[in-house]
């Protein structure tokens, strides 16, 4: 069936009608919690926009009254340009509306056609009302909070690799954003992994042309920044922060607080970080070649998430396609009702915000105790839980069908 003309221009009245909305709601929301005052990791990417701007030394710059430095790779600095340009309540309000409306294409990525066969026959017809009710509701949930109040990324990058990856095998530049997200923040490095594992081999040209792109144009613009950034900036963890520190929901950070910089810190984590990270791509593999495109990449995440010597609470916005993922997983094992269960219990976890339950900062969380551990760790838990929940269900995925011979014909 083809769209009307008319159909498009209700569809096109109705995304304007829910950008304006979300800008309306964000202003308001921004003024309430007072966050024109805060949104500190804002501060820091319109700082290195101005700094291209004012020809001076991006990596040597501070923010002034926090002293925190710009971490990123050069490109995202040229791609802050604009926010830099423009008056800090305009950035805010622009940056923070791109943040809610990414949330709202993660749910739409996440969730499958059958989830909209649930709603009653009115709202079927009515997709971004329930989107947006999702997306609101999705603002309780610690890791989502997180970013918005720090003015922070993780969403945008998280939509982008969401929204490239699930498009068909065929699509244009397919993976080629995954690159680009890969040139604003090093996270999603090892999504290169999963596609090469996955042999999806056009997806993985594209992702490293992405990322191509986004160095030669940083070297373009800024060649000795660049080349300070990919050869001494890239190799020090402890730049963006303390390790230890109980927002740092990593392998790290979890072996940090347990030994502080004792020398078997470091080994252990890439040991873990290793056997990990290739147990994910066995299981982001399986669930990949049952057709299980969300779930694939949100197993891959978990990976990215574990491994990052640095994974701040906010990196956790994955929770929302994982947990989408960890619902179908355990209503094709066990039934509905478990299912729901699940939705409440993961989604409900996060909302607790469990990990500030314990003392932090200033090294505190050197001294926990075992049972303010779990607490202090619980994004780790869950994670691992999920993973596990996952692992365990994929026995019952249909098997790939062996490949068709090519016809000759």
């Amino acid at each position: 069936m083809t769209m009307t003309s008319s159909s498009r221009t209700t569809d096109r009245r109705w995304i304007v009608a829910a950008i304006l909305g979300c800008a309306i709601f964000v202003t308001l929301g921004a003024w309430a919690y007072g966050l024109f005052d805060g949104m500190i990791d804002l501060q820091v990417y319109r700082m290195g926009g101005s700094v291209l701007l004012d020809r001076e030394s991006l990596y040597d710059a501070e923010l002034p009254g926090s002293g925190l430095p710009f971490t990123y790779p050069p490109f995202a600095a040229i791609a802050m340009v604009p926010l830099a340009a423009v008056p800090w309540g305009v950035a805010l309000v622009v940056w923070t509306t791109i943040s809610v409306l990414s949330i709202g294409l993660i749910w739409r990525a996440s969730l499958p056609a059958t989830a909209w066969s649930l709603l009653p026959g009115q709202w079927r017809e009515r997709r971004i009302v329930v989107l947006a009710a999702l997306t609101g509701l999705s603002l309780l949930l610690e890791p989502v909070w997180q970013t918005i109040q720090f003015g922070q990324i993780n969403l945008l990058l998280t939509a982008m690799i969401l929204l490239d990856l699930v498009r068909p095998a065929n699509a244009k530049w397919r993976g080629f954003w995954v690159g680009v997200t890969i040139g604003v923040k090093l996270t999603p490095l090892p999504f290169l992994a999963f596609l090469l594992i996955t042999k999806q081999w056009r997806a993985f040209r594209n992702a490293v042309l992405g990322l191509l792109a986004t160095m030669a144009i940083g070297f373009a613009v800024v060649p000795n920044q660049s080349w300070e950034y990919w050869t001494v900036v890239i190799r020090n963890a402890n730049r963006v922060g303390g390790l230890a520190y109980t927002a740092n929901q990593s392998f790290m950070g979890f072996l940090s607080r347990l030994g502080d910089e004792a020398s078997w810190v470091e080994p252990t984590w890439f040991l873990l970080s290793a056997l990990f990270g290739l147990a994910v791509l066995w299981l982001a593999r399986r669930f990949w070649l049952a057709d299980e495109r969300v779930t694939a990449i949100s197993v891959m995440a978990l990976a990215v998430l574990y491994a990052s010597p640095v994974s701040w609470s906010h990196h956790w916005v994955w929770i929302i396609p994982l947990g989408v993922s960890l619902i179908r997983a355990v209503n094709r094992q066990w039934g509905y009702r478990p299912a729901v269960v699940t939705g409440i219990l993961w989604y409900g976890l996060f909302v607790l915000r469990s990990i500030w339950w314990v003392p932090y900062r200033d090294d505190r969380e050197l001294s926990w105790s075992f049972w303010q551990s779990i607490p202090g760790n619980s994004h780790l838990i869950l994670g691992m839980i999920a993973f596990l929940v996952l692992a365990y269900t994929s026995r019952s995925l249909p098997k790939p069908a062996p490949a068709k011979a090519k016809s000759t014909v």
